[in-house]
């Protein structure tokens, strides 16, 4: 089994081509748009709910069955359909054409998996097994929303909201003891508890104290 490369894609505004058109297809459809990506379906037919997310700019259905010009430039591929045989025409003509392609439940034919996912805001932990158990990498994802909760996202924003000040403002090595100082636990442990006030407080008396 291949040894997968972990990386993170900007997607947004980018051709993605999804064949197949059930209820594997949505799910990969709904998460491709959340981050962006423009998707085009190939499948004679659709289930409703898959229907619902059509709106002919960012999710566009062409009603007919897979053919290999329908690779096009699409940057990723995803082949959901229920026949062995059009996943394996799909991972082929993908391979050949240089696109990375992921077959649902057949990580051999896969140049690329995709993990279980836990977003928080800026926070992205992708969790895999290398396709030997999405099972198991979805329990070990739900373990981790129980560790980074909601507060993650408001912690993380307030970080970034304070990145360019600090970047103008403080030298180089008085940067590094900022942010060590706002992320040693104090200031997340503080929006845990509600306190948002103080915790920016916390982080307003750190730059200033730095600025002398």
């Amino acid at each position: 089994m291949a040894k997968y490369y972990p990386i993170y894609m900007d997607i947004e505004n980018k051709p993605v081509l999804v064949v197949g058109g059930g209820n594997v297809a949505l799910r990969k459809v709904k998460t491709l748009l959340e981050y962006g990506a423009i998707v085009r379906i190939i499948s004679p037919k659709l289930v409703p709910e898959l229907e619902q997310l059509l709106d002919g700019v960012r999710c566009v259905w062409v009603p007919k069955k897979y053919s290999t010009e329908d690779i096009q430039d699409a940057i990723l591929v995803f082949a959901c359909t229920e026949r062995d045989e059009v996943n394996a025409q799909i991972a082929r003509d993908a391979k050949t054409n240089y696109r990375p392609i992921n077959v649902v439940d057949d990580p051999d034919k896969c140049s690329f998996i995709v993990p279980s996912i836990l977003s928080r805001g800026d926070l992205s932990i992708a969790v895999s097994t290398g396709g030997s158990s999405p099972l198991v990498a979805r329990k070990i994802r739900e373990e981790l929303e129980a560790v980074y909760t909601d507060e993650m996202e408001i912690y993380l924003d307030l970080l970034r909201s304070w990145r360019q000040e600090v970047k103008v403002k403080l030298p180089v090595a008085k940067r590094a003891q900022f942010w060590n100082q706002v992320t040693d636990g104090k200031v997340l442990q503080l929006i845990k508890e509600g306190r948002i006030e103080q915790a920016k407080e916390v982080m307003v008396n750190c730059f200033r104290s730095l600025l002398a």
